[in-house]
């Protein structure tokens, strides 16, 4: 019975677990996702710095801060020397060598604007962020607080800009546009003057504070106007009625003439100009999933860089690890050399270079004629190897001289004197060697030999001796 009691609990917790899974599973995704989306109080610290911008840098900026390392790079590019004097219609031909969104491109003619979204990189991508997520509660809160400076009285039309209330959609919104359509003006102003006193005292507005030798006027600095290329510019727009933001088709597609063209007048983030910078939002990462794979297959990049660490070139708008391409390779100085790098001459080679063929210099620097070989034996360089038909008839030997004799001196006597003799008289040699010879000694001495081989055939005594050959002599 316990047994039955004890299985009959096990079921029902599997199938109360079956049931309320998938619930809790829910809720800890509404949680995540709670998590990652801004409150009113987080949008309005966040929009407050731009919120009075003119509807259509607004718009650029909007959608430019979605691509957070085009931004970093279009920064560095505009700030070099050659590319900060393009204005008009040479800044745009430029700038068809970039693969921009253009977004982007349209900001390069207002370069503090996109100093401040560079250097502010974590402002940049909440507001990214809180695009591609709540791209209808950013309109919302950006219309917010025109209202709240159109209380201060602060937001008044002038000399930079026209300030006009309209309707749209049963909405009543502010619409803020420059005062000639050719020459936009960038407000810097103080939210906590502007806006009146602020009202989440625990999110204080961001700042950005005027350049340097400006101040404020009645909470405003108006710089320079900026005289805008109408190629670049003009084709985005705030949609208030609707909370999103509206494009021109037909510039869209002129600016991104090289890409694919659009047809449909609400903007559309585009990930390839993501770079790889992942999504903080889970419902915004799943909406570009497939192109997010494809990014991180491109070697995904963060704008920040591995760990922390910049991955972008300092003030240049190459990539890192980025391989020079053919013919644009860089000399030790850093310039260009004229057919893919290499010299055309041995004085115009740079320091490192290999010389070419033909072009092998001396020992003392100069090149010489007909691949570095002197016509004349007086012409050749101190070192310098002749030719074959100048060489001398007969070749010095270079067999190595005799070497010293390096045998030892007889040494000197050391003084002992001669044993003397034992006294025995020198026994006197009988052979047929020792006497000259005749005809009768020759005889005698050969039958002496051969008795002597006989009897060592016969087994006379071993151990005899060398020339009788075993016998014992005689």
């Amino acid at each position: 019975m316990f047994v039955r009691f004890l299985v009959r609990v096990f079921a029902l917790v599997v199938a109360v677990s079956f049931v309320l899974g998938p619930v809790a599973s829910q809720a800890q995704d509404t949680a995540l996702q709670q998590d990652t989306t801004l409150s009113k109080e987080e949008l309005d610290q966040l929009l407050a710095p731009i919120a009075l911008y003119p509807d259509d840098l607004l718009s650029s900026v909007l959608m430019a801060s979605t691509y957070p390392l085009e931004v970093v790079q279009a920064s560095r590019w505009v700030e070099q020397p050659a590319n900060a004097k393009l204005k008009g219609d040479d800044l745009t031909k430029a700038l068809e060598k970039q693969d921009w969104d253009p977004s982007i491109k349209s900001l390069t003619q207002f370069p503090e604007v996109l100093d401040l979204m560079s250097s502010d990189l974590e402002w940049t991508q909440k507001l990214g962020d809180a695009v591609l997520a709540q791209e209808a509660d950013v309109m919302d809160q950006i219309q917010f607080l025109r209202d709240k400076a159109d209380e201060a009285g602060n937001l008044k039309s002038n000399e930079q800009q026209t300030v006009s209330k309209k309707s749209s959609g049963g909405k009543e919104y502010i619409h803020i546009e420059p005062a000639r359509p050719e020459v936009v003006y960038v407000p810097v102003y103080e939210p906590k003057v502007v806006y009146g006193s602020w009202w989440y005292p625990s999110y204080p507005p961001y700042y950005w504070p005027p350049p340097a030798g400006g101040a404020f006027v009645s909470g405003f600095f108006w710089g320079t106007g900026v005289a805008v290329a109408s190629s670049i510019w003009g084709w985005g727009n705030c949609n208030w009625g609707r909370s999103n933001i509206n494009i021109n088709v037909n510039k869209y597609n002129k600016i991104n003439v090289n890409k694919a063209k659009i047809s449909s007048n609400q903007w559309k983030h585009n990930s390839y100009h993501r770079r790889g910078v992942k999504y903080n939002n889970d419902k915004v990462r799943q909406r570009h999933a497939k192109n997010d794979i494809r990014a991180g297959q491109r070697k995904r990049l963060d704008y920040r860089g591995h760990s922390g660490k910049q991955v972008l070139k300092p003030k240049g708008d190459r990539k890192p690890g980025a391989r020079p391409k053919p013919g644009e390779r860089p000399t030790a100085g850093g310039d260009k050399l004229p057919g893919g790098g290499r010299p055309d001459k041995v004085g115009d080679r740079k320091p490192g270079a290999r010389p070419k063929p033909g072009d092998r210099p001396t020992a003392g620097g100069d090149k010489r004629p007909g691949g570095g070989r002197p016509d004349k034996v007086g012409d050749r360089r101190p070192g310098d190897r002749p030719g074959a038909s100048k060489r001398p008839d007969k070749r010095p030997s270079t067999s190595p001289k005799k070497r010293p004799s390096t045998a030892a001196k007889k040494r000197p006597s050391t003084g002992a004197k001669k044993r003397p003799s034992s006294g025995a008289k020198k026994r006197k040699s009988n052979n047929a060697f020792s006497k000259p010879r005749n005809k009768s000694t020759s005889r005698k001495h050969a039958s002496r030999g051969r008795s002597s081989r006989g009897a060592s055939r016969g087994g006379g005594r071993r151990g005899g001796g060398g020339r009788g050959g075993g016998g014992r002599r005689r």
